[in-house]
């Protein structure tokens, strides 16, 4: 049966980010075991800070480039050469501000120890930028396997030295060791750069980067697109600025709100790392696939809607947002009912086991918010995305401030923060979409389409008996052949259904 068209590059991409994930994954387990629930705590905390601090660097330059390439590749191109040199200098100034002001962020914190970790990751934003400018630029181009290469290198480079550190300075204490995990995000961004650049001098493209680079003789002046170009990068930044700000606000809300619900401070570091540093990774790891296919169709959308070709690009949208769907909830139900397996096979305990569960909506919640707002900015619809990111945020902010602190209720308090944070913006932008572009969000024929999966909830309980009667005793083997089962089975029906498309 051939691969569906649309499915191809994101079956490619796809496969990448899951090595990418896989060795994130397999790094953060035994860096769990060495820091605990608090040191991860910790290095979540200083994570979240980056996150912010990274996308006010890069802003939303990326994807912004990425798409006006997919529009007309030598702009694009000459567009990226011009962005090279004030990127590289941003990427400096951001880097010393981050390092200045990192004592000050840990006092606010409550934790003067906290200042060494947020300066181990500070340089990392003199290259990241840099990095991710690169990547938006293949992506518009469509050069998906560079992008995701350079990916792979940088995240082995980054758990090689995150897991080197750790061991190392943990004698140093907890601090330390989750400062030296945090500074491998600068040694693997380092390591992606060189991979990317060497390619670039080593075939064709390199030798067309270099052209264009010397086609212009102000690199400052961006020509009658600038205004255009800058507006549309600042407001994708706007947008993609609310996720790190959520996360920035949860570190600074949810350990001091459940500390008033009678946690210590170490208690509460321990519950906000088994969240957001444990049950977090395992439930969002699903939307691996909903991003790639976000990230590979968002230049093919881009160049149908700018041609005025209004049925491929609801078609390809409808394909997306079905596939994104089916998969989303598929992952949801396989997380709600394995949560407790998952969380021994990762963690070797169940203490993530709770959080798994609360937080099992977040493939479909944030798969399909993700596929709309791509959708929407490729229709050059960059207002609605941020405005419902903006309300999500409010309303993710104001049940975190007031759940967490109920004693007793802090796993589902946070869990009712994240749901809101990824609920809100998709009812947002399905509302748009729908009104920008009729039938590119058919509400009836996802429910429709995803029918078969009423049956999944239905199955689990006779095939697990039925391992069981065959002889298999082990909890944890059956778990592991039902989620098999069940997922072998969802990623065919999604073949059978886009066959033909």
């Amino acid at each position: 049966m051939p691969l569906p068209s649309v499915l191809k590059q994101t079956v490619m991409r796809t496969s990448i980010i899951f090595l990418v994930k896989a060795i994130g994954l397999a790094a953060r387990i035994p860096l769990f075991r060495l820091l605990g629930s608090e040191g991860t705590g910790i290095y979540q905390i200083v994570y979240s800070i980056f996150g912010f601090a990274l996308t006010l660097t890069v802003g939303g330059f990326p994807t912004s480039l990425a798409l006006m390439t997919a529009k007309n590749a030598a702009r694009g191109l000459q567009l990226f050469n011009r962005l090279v040199v004030p990127f590289l200098i941003l990427g400096v100034c951001s880097v010393s501000l981050h390092y200045a002001i990192a004592p000050y962020v840990a006092y606010y914190l409550g934790d003067s120890r906290l200042a060494f970790p947020i300066r181990c990751i500070a340089p990392a934003l003199a290259v990241i930028p840099l990095l991710q400018l690169y990547r938006g630029y293949l992506q518009g181009i469509e050069s998906y396997l560079q992008a995701s290469v350079s990916e792979l290198v940088e995240q082995a480079v980054r758990a090689g030295t995150m897991l080197l550190l750790a061991v190392l300075w943990l004698k140093y204490g907890i601090h330390a060791a989750a400062g030296g995990a945090a500074f491998g995000a600068f040694t693997g961004g380092v390591a992606a750069v060189c991979f990317l650049w060497v390619l670039r001098y080593k075939n064709q493209e390199g030798s067309a980067i270099n052209a264009g680079k010397t086609s212009t003789l102000r690199w400052f002046v961006l020509g009658p697109e600038a205004f255009l170009f800058v507006k549309s990068s600042l407001a994708i930044m706007f947008t993609r600025l609310i996720s790190p700000a959520a996360d920035l606000l949860d570190a600074l809300i949810i350990p001091r709100r459940l500390q008033i619900a009678g946690l210590t401070h170490s208690g509460a570091l321990a519950v906000y790392g088994e969240i957001f540093g444990m049950a977090s990774i395992i439930v969002y790891l699903p939307t691996i696939v909903t991003a790639a296919l976000s990230y590979t169709v968002a230049s093919k959308l881009s160049a149908g809607w700018q041609s005025n070709n209004r049925k491929d690009f609801i078609e390809r949208s409808n394909i997306c947002l079905e596939i994104g769907w089916l998969w989303g909830i598929s992952s949801a139900i396989i997380l709600f009912f394995h949560a407790d397996e998952l969380s021994r096979l990762i963690f070797g305990n169940e203490v993530a086991a709770a959080a798994i569960r609360w937080m099992s909506f977040a493939p479909i919640i944030a798969g399909m918010r993700e596929l709309t707002t791509t959708i929407l900015w490729t229709t050059d619809q960059k207002k609605g995305p941020f405005i419902g990111s903006l309300f999500g945020l409010a309303c993710s902010v104001i049940a975190a401030y007031f759940l967490t602190a109920i004693p007793g209720f802090g796993y589902a308090g946070a869990a009712i923060g994240i749901f809101l944070f990824e609920l809100v913006p998709l009812f947002w932008n399905a509302v748009v979409l729908r009104k920008q572009c009729k039938g590119a969000f058919s509400i009836g024929h996802l429910f429709k389409v995803s029918l078969f999966l009423v049956l999944i909830p239905f199955l689990h309980a006779p095939l697990d008996a039925f391992l069981a009667h065959i002889g298999l005793a082990s909890s944890a083997l059956r778990s592991a052949i039902s989620l098999l089962f069940f997922t072998v089975n969802m990623v065919f029906y999604i073949l059978y259904r886009f066959r033909k498309k």
